[in-house]
């Protein structure tokens, strides 16, 4: 039996076989107590078929997380790919606030988190509004904010808003 490093050339034929059994190289390469990349050079060395890359997408990917993210801004996006749009992802809020209406938004439509906390997408605490009526309300509570500071409700200590 002659042997090429760690994996004998006799095991050629059984590596192959086992990957067109559909079993994984990752797999096989921990049954032999080997790396995978081990097994990747040898199977160059040994002029076998390169193979097919797999192109795994949403719940198949090893990577998959169950669809649901948090993006820059701090909203939970989930996967809804039944949407029709260029992005298999969606706003949960949205979500969650077209359930409770029992349409899609209109595009002029936002979602208010009344408590401001982004990832408190109870329906109670969401609020369909328009754009212009959301801006309104971003403003309201901006003025309410410094209204408590004129008044010295909240007051600046140690570089932050702190209550009085």
């Amino acid at each position: 039996m002659k042997t090429t490093g760690l994996i004998s050339i006799d095991k050629k034929g059984e590596i192959e076989t086992r990957l067109n059994n559909g079993e994984s190289l990752r797999s096989i390469a921990k049954s032999l107590s080997v790396t995978y990349q081990s097994l990747q050079y040898w199977r160059r060395f040994w002029d076998c078929p390169p193979l097919k890359i797999a192109k795994k997408r949403g719940v198949n990917h090893p990577s998959w997380r169950g669809g649901i993210t948090v993006d820059k801004q701090g909203y939970r996006l989930c996967y809804a790919p039944e949407r029709i749009k260029t992005h298999p992802y969606t706003y949960e809020h949205v979500l969650v606030a077209e359930a409770a209406i029992g349409r899609r938004l209109l595009p002029n439509e936002h979602v208010h988190h009344i408590n401001e906390v982004k990832l408190d997408n109870r329906p109670e605490n969401l609020y369909v509004c328009t754009a212009s009526e959301h801006r309104t309300i971003h403003r309201g509570l901006e003025a309410l904010a410094l209204d408590l500071v004129r008044s010295g409700k909240i007051v600046w200590k140690n570089n932050k808003y702190k209550w009085a």
